[in-house]
């Protein structure tokens, strides 16, 4: 028996070892079989220093509080009055009045016991956890700026890395640890470092000396690459600020601007009017001190309250595990019940309910958050103008909204970032963009009643990721032609379908697209346009989405004849080498047979000239003879001509096989300073709206680029492109490289067979880029996402969908055509021509021998 019993205390053992470690049972008491517990720890050393004993206070406030609004149930209080006291675990939470310090001393050590800690320390303290704890700093009037620094980087409201901080010398005097609160950083805490740029303004200057002290200090800050730079500033010249960095631009998409608004110039804020000078793209925000002059803040009331807060939230857990218990059986409760952690939770947040809508002491202190929507906002307002009411002199850029507020009790209360652009950039608002059908740069697809349902291309392809990436929708309107324009642009669809060239140009711009981008109407015009003196356009561009090269196309050069091809491998040279090796070898093989010494070691076949020459030759050809010497002389000589042999035959027969796969061509035209001097080629075409036109003309000083436009024919149609000119060898035409690959392509699809070649340089690198309106704040942004979109790959990508690859006669194209050819008769024509003419020699020595 005793066996038994070991046995399965070993296997019940073992099967307890395999149960989750979390999977303990739920220890702590329900409020309703016992009393909540708190722990009150004020800090006598640290209220001595203060000056205050409120000790006999906070038990007479908290036993008050407990008897008048606690009904149901109890609460369990033990007063301590030493700040390094370790409670243990069966303490539910924790009131502490102590200093910083001694503050996460406590904290640390209360999250060993799981125990909720409300804590009343220091100004300029690091806040505690928000889901842990509540702490409420002790701040003078009129001191709350640094806390709200701090607090902004303890609760991660600003993830700057730098800043440079703009302040009077009042502020900083009138707030010694403003600083300190700035570059302030805890890894305990996640308080990343931070760099600062400390400026202070003499706030003592007035008019045209303090205007030129802020102008110096600011026009550090002046580029021309929009760096991303953050500012912080606390000054009541910040109307001046904001005016003069307008000036210098430094209101721009990257830029992140953070001003404090002092209760004394609350009275005279008005956002708007601030802000009036400033165009859109700007990131600004505002915190003003809202707080009430008629607020009461002391130790005293903040114990009352947070007393308050605590009782009610008990009362709150009890009555809600009553009306519970009441409904389940006992084992439901106990599966279901509350556990330590979770009533902690549940008190903390009915503590913050009840702060927030009845805190009546720190709250006092009040400052409210305000931030400008600015991206886009033209756009929308662009849709109100026809509406007389709206119009007004205010700035239609900017849009106000709360984004939260700051008190000592709670911290940062907030329902939005911020700087929304820089995190949700455009907040997905719809923008208008203009563009044309010009494939395969814009394809546009329309229904049945002019409507675009479906656009692709490349320039369709980028601005998709770019409303991705800077999250904004939007609405494409296509370029209106006049009547007149789109009757003949039918006419001609309806009557030539065919007369279009292939391949499309972006150097000739519609001119409703240039009006229409003066006008500023539009977010960017989606369309792709060459790059030419950006610096005198009515518009700007992107940088290059894309760069088109210019090359020529001409006749493919015919191949060369094949019919004397057996004898490529070898040049005349060797070839006369071979003959005379025969020649010679064939005496020496005679000679040293017929002067062996002795008789039977003479070979009767090799005793004749005539036959030592056939011998020699047959074994040329691997045919080998019926005869071998017998003597060692005659046998080192066969030796060594069998190996000469080898080298010739294997030699041969390797490059019989390459000149077969790889065909040889007559000379060509491969480069562009050889179009001048072929004699077949009597004229030029150059394609219209091209380029290389201009280029050649206003800006290269390369004289056959400059001859050639002069001589060049400018064609618009299939007609005028004269392709089969091209494919007699009379013609030479001049094309972005792409565009001349669709037309050996087609043609290779429509003959299989290569007619057209390519030349071998590419010249006139045109530069193709988007449009954006010439004030727009947006180029850069915009410039960085395709930057970006070229380091991810993407717009390689789509350039290789929409453009057409190396053409199937250069490159892999005609690789795969070598891998795949097949010997015809133009390949063998020569060795039938060597067959015939062994046909003829033989017939003749026939004739001779009988006659």
């Amino acid at each position: 028996m005793r066996f038994y019993a070991t046995i399965w205390l070993f296997l019940l053992s073992f099967f307890l070892s395999l149960l989750p470690r979390n999977a303990e049972a739920n220890d702590f008491s329900s409020f309703l079989t016992a009393n909540a517990s708190l722990a009150v720890v004020v800090d006598q050393e640290y209220m001595q220093r203060r000056g205050e004993n409120i000790l006999a206070n906070f038990q007479k406030i908290l036993s008050d509080t407990i008897r008048e609004n606690l009904k149901n149930g109890g609460i369990e209080v033990k007063y301590f009055s030493w700040s390094q006291i370790r409670l243990k675990k069966d303490f539910l939470a924790a009131m502490t009045v102590t200093d910083c310090k001694s503050t996460w001393q406590f904290y640390e050590s209360t999250q060993q016991t799981s125990i909720l800690l409300i804590a009343i320390t220091d100004a300029n303290c690091p806040r505690l956890p928000l889901n842990r704890a509540i702490m409420i700093p002790i701040i003078d009037e009129g001191q709350e700026l640094s806390q709200i620094i701090l607090d902004i980087k303890v609760q991660q409201i600003l993830r700057w890395k730098t800043a440079a901080v703009l302040l009077d010398q009042t502020i900083l005097s009138d707030n010694p640890t403003l600083v300190e609160s700035v570059v302030h950083e805890s890894v305990k805490n996640h308080i990343t470092p931070f760099s600062l740029l400390l400026y202070r303004i003499d706030d003592s200057l007035r008019s045209q000396k303090k205007r030129t002290v802020i102008r110096q200090m600011l026009m550090n800050f002046q580029d021309n690459v929009q760096t991303p730079r953050q500012f912080i500033v606390l000054s009541k010249f910040y109307e001046d600020i904001v005016e003069i960095a307008a000036s210098l631009k430094l209101f721009h998409v990257y830029n992140q601007w953070l001003f404090f608004v002092l209760n004394e110039e609350l009275r005279n804020y008005d956002a708007v009017s601030v802000t009036q000078n400033l165009e859109e793209g700007a990131n600004i925000a505002f915190i003003l001190n809202a707080t009430e002059p008629t607020g009461t803040s002391s130790i005293n009331c903040t114990i009352a309250e947070l007393s308050m807060a605590f009782v009610t939230s008990i009362s709150r857990m009890i009555v809600e595990e009553q009306s519970i218990y009441g409904e389940i059986s006992d084992e439901e409760w106990e599966a279901i019940r509350y556990t330590k952690q979770e009533k902690q939770d549940e008190i903390l947040g009915y503590m913050k309910d009840y702060i927030r809508m009845n805190s009546k002491c720190a709250s006092c202190s009040h400052w409210k958050i305000e931030t400008a929507l600015t991206w886009g906002k033209s756009e929308e307002h662009r849709r109100y103008q026809t509406n007389l009411e709206l119009r007004d002199t205010r700035n239609r850029n900017f849009e106000f909204i709360d984004v939260g507020y700051w008190t000592p009790t709670l911290g940062f209360i907030t329902h939005e970032v911020m700087f929304p652009h820089i995190v949700h950039s455009f907040r997905n608002i719809t923008m208008d963009i203009l563009t044309v059908h010009s494939p395969p740069w814009q394809i546009l697809e329309r229904d049945s009643r002019g409507d675009i349902v479906r656009h692709s291309g490349i320039t369709m392809e980028i601005l998709k990721e770019m409303s991705r990436m800077l999250n904004f929708s939007y609405i494409l309107h296509e370029v209106k032609t006049n009547p007149a324009e789109l009757a003949a642009e039918e006419m001609q669809q309806t009557s030539n379908l065919t007369d279009d060239l292939l391949g499309s140009l972006t150097f000739n711009i519609p001119y409703q697209v240039i009006e229409t981008m003066q006008s500023s109407r539009y977010f960017m015009a989606a369309l792709a346009a060459t790059i030419d003196e950006p610096d005198k356009k009515s518009f700007n561009y992107t940088v290059p989405i894309s760069v088109q090269t210019y090359t020529f196309i001409a006749r493919q050069p015919d191949e060369v004849s094949r019919i004397y091809l057996f004898t490529a491998p070898f040049t005349t040279e060797i070839w006369g080498c071979l003959v005379a090796i025969i020649i010679i070898t064939a005496p020496v093989l005679y000679f040293i047979n017929r002067l062996v010494p002795m008789e039977h070691l003479r070979i009767t076949g090799l005793s004749t000239l005539n036959s030592c020459f056939w011998y020699i030759y047959g074994a040329l050809l691997q045919q080998g003879g019926m005869y071998l010497p017998k003597a060692d002389s005659g046998r080192l000589v066969i030796g060594v001509w069998w190996i000469v042999v080898i080298v010739l035959v294997t030699t041969y027969s390797g490059n019989l096989v390459a000149f077969l796969t790889f065909p040889q061509f007559q000379p060509g035209i491969d480069y562009f300073f050889q179009i001048f001097s072929s004699k077949d080629v009597r004229q030029f075409g150059l394609r219209n709206g091209s380029y290389f036109e201009k280029y050649s003309t206003q800006i290269t000083t390369r004289d056959d680029f400059r001859d050639f436009v002069q001589r060049a024919i400018i064609y618009n149609n299939v007609q005028g492109e004269d392709i089969g000119a091209v494919q007699d060898g009379k013609r030479v035409n001049v094309d972005w490289r792409v565009n001349l690959q669709l037309i050996v392509q087609r043609q290779f699809e429509k003959n299989k067979e290569c007619k057209f070649a390519l030349g071998r340089d590419s010249f006139v690198d045109e530069q193709i880029g988007l449009m954006v309106p010439k004030k727009s704040p947006y180029l850069q942004l915009i410039n960085d996402q395709i930057m970006h979109m070229f380091r991810m790959g993407f717009i390689e990508r789509w350039h290789q969908i929409n453009l057409p690859s190396m053409d199937k006669c250069n490159g892999h194209g005609g690789m795969r055509q070598i891998m795949n050819h097949k010997v015809n008769l133009d390949d063998m024509q020569g060795c039938f021509m060597v067959l015939l003419f062994g046909k003829l020699c033989t017939s003749t020595f026939c004739i001779y021998s009988k006659c």
